[in-house]
């Protein structure tokens, strides 16, 4: 039996093994997290999407049974206490030959800074569970979906931060190995440092694209390249950092008693007037309105951080 999970996915199953499966899936932050149990079933990514735009980067993790999945030239075998990652933007096989129950992290390229290309890198290469970063990145994993439903909302994005960290940790110790020889892994690892350090001081209204082409021994023109090549500028990159982050501190209600401009300073952003201008241009309509919205029980979300449930 066939299934279609957007236009290109399939997710194939023996009617005479398959009898159940589940999945429970929350955002965490810019993260989709998803707990996947069920029988014996494979998915499969049978051709490149038109556009590399629509895929996202997943982090699993097998809590019990076994997965096998394929991609760019590399099978691997995972097993509890493994962690492998594929990517959406690319064919993929994903199989899973007996009962089994599965952590999957999914978010989009832009949010950790790495094109599509250099994944390839990445895919179907575990980090074994005799790794240190292996270890902790499983549990986390563990924790993060076996809690799923437990988590509160107003600690979802500062604990969507901590993940992206992680990532982005265990991202840069593979490609760190290949840097040397390798110059777009040595490009991707410049931009995983400088979006680190950015996103660590973003409440310095002082960061700026000059100072993070002077932090990393890097001209500003260099720098501008580097976020090209991501579809962004510096200086829009850091803004839309820093509204995201507004935005998360407007959606807690922890945060009522202090003002717009309160918050916005703690992003870095000083200037009222152009608080309002510039979170109206990104989200459409100003702080204040989205705060009497969401105190009024109408749920909203970052519109660029929203992520389809489909596999793909």
């Amino acid at each position: 039996m066939r299934d279609a999970c957007g236009e290109a996915l399939q997710v194939t199953v023996d009617r005479d093994a398959f009898a159940s499966g589940t999945i429970l899936t929350s955002a965490i932050g810019n993260f989709r997290i998803s707990l996947i149990s069920a029988d014996p079933h494979a998915v499969f990514l049978s051709r490149r999407r038109a556009s590399e735009d629509d895929g996202h980067v997943y982090v699993t993790a097998p809590l019990q049974g076994r997965a096998e999945v394929s991609q760019d030239g590399g099978h691997a075998v995972v097993t509890p206490g493994d962690v492998v990652t594929f990517d959406s933007s690319r064919s993929y096989a994903l199989e899973m030959p007996e009962p089994f129950q599965m952590v999957a992290l999914r978010f989009p390229h832009r949010l950790i800074g790495l094109n599509p290309g250099v994944t390839s890198k990445l895919t179907a290469d575990p980090w074994p569970s005799t790794a240190s970063l292996a270890v902790l990145v499983s549990q986390t994993l563990e924790t993060l979906g076996t809690q799923l439903e437990n988590w509160d909302p107003v600690v979802a994005e500062p604990l969507g931060a901590t993940i992206g960290g992680l990532i982005t940790t265990l991202f840069a110790d593979r490609l760190r190995s290949g840097a040397d020889h390798d110059p777009l892994a040595a490009r991707q690892m410049l931009m995983l440092r400088v979006q680190t350090f950015a996103r660590e001081n973003l409440s310095d209204p002082a960061l700026s694209p000059a100072m993070l082409a002077k932090r990393h021994n890097v001209s500003l023109r260099y720098l501008q390249v580097l976020f090209a090549a991501q579809g962004a500028s510096p200086a829009r990159w850091i803004r839309d950092e820093r509204l995201a982050g507004l935005l998360a501190d407007l959606n807690n209600p922890a945060n009522d008693h202090l003002t717009v401009a309160a918050l916005g300073e703690r992003w870095g952003l000083v200037d009222g007037s152009q608080i309002s201008r510039l979170f109206r241009q990104r989200y459409g309509l100003t702080p204040r309105d989205f705060r009497k919205l969401r105190q009024h029980g109408t749920e909203i979300a970052d519109p660029h951080s929203v992520l389809p449930d489909c596999c793909g």
